[in-house]
């Protein structure tokens, strides 16, 4: 299933404001003998007032500004500092540069060696070979670690793949935490099968969760036999070196 729609969200937030109110006013009432029809009156239409401007908050998620907010408050998911400070753990865990969410020209995407390569860029690249392979991948809006980077289309199996794709160093290696994750986040777009494509490696419990879970590793292996002798492929085919 796919994200709620705004009207549904609306409808959240309202019950979860609207029902309280209600429930609190009538136990007083009840606590203390209330019986003034102004008092159920004033209970329900503050109950709705109070509702329906909570709701009101609940963003458009279709309008661009609203990406970065939350789907339910309409408040920001976290600030900028936050996730600078985020991105700044992320790439030290990962042992990648400082340069590691850039994304250069095709021809430096293309030629520059692997390891150099960040993770847009590596995200980017497999888009490229996807497209060159009849896939017809399409982007997903969630951004970095939202869970699908890109989905495909096989032709074999008739279906839509959900793809992670994650840009480690060798040392760190995919877990079990990642594969559910991914496991959920396929779902979330309606896809039955997944893949999950890294440029380290995979722990043997991570392979036999992805194997119950329908879920395909592509590791450095793959990167080495499929990935990197395309992309030679395409310097030496468009002239880029």
């Amino acid at each position: 299933m796919g994200k709620p729609s705004r009207k549904k969200r609306k409808e959240a937030i309202y019950t979860v404001v609207a029902g309280p109110i209600l429930f609190i006013g009538l136990w007083v009432m009840f606590q203390f003998s209330i019986t003034s029809i102004y008092y159920i009156f004033g209970l329900v239409l503050f109950a709705v007032l109070m509702g329906g401007f909570a709701s009101s908050f609940v963003p458009d998620m279709r309008k661009k500004e609203n990406k970065s907010k939350n789907m339910y408050t309409g408040l920001p998911k976290q600030s900028n500092k936050k996730r600078n400070l985020n991105g700044s753990n992320q790439k030290k865990s990962n042992g990648l540069s400082s340069n590691s969410n850039i994304l250069r020209s095709e021809k430096e995407i293309m030629t520059l060696p692997f390891e150099e390569i960040s993770w847009r860029e590596f995200e980017e690249l497999c888009f490229n070979y996807y497209k060159a392979k009849g896939y017809k991948p399409r982007r997903t809006s969630e951004g970095a670690d939202g869970g699908v980077d890109l989905i495909i289309f096989n032709r074999h199996y008739n279906a839509e793949i959900a793809i992670q794709i994650k840009h480690y160093k060798k040392e760190r290696q995919i877990d079990v935490k990642l594969i559910r994750e991914l496991d959920s986040a396929k779902k979330n777009h309606g896809c039955i099968l997944a893949e999950m494509t890294t440029s380290s490696r995979f722990t043997n419990p991570a392979l036999v969760e992805a194997d119950k879970r329908n879920i395909v590793c592509r590791g450095d292996d793959w990167i080495n036999s499929k990935l990197l002798p395309w992309r030679e492929q395409q310097v030496k085919k468009k002239g880029l070196a």
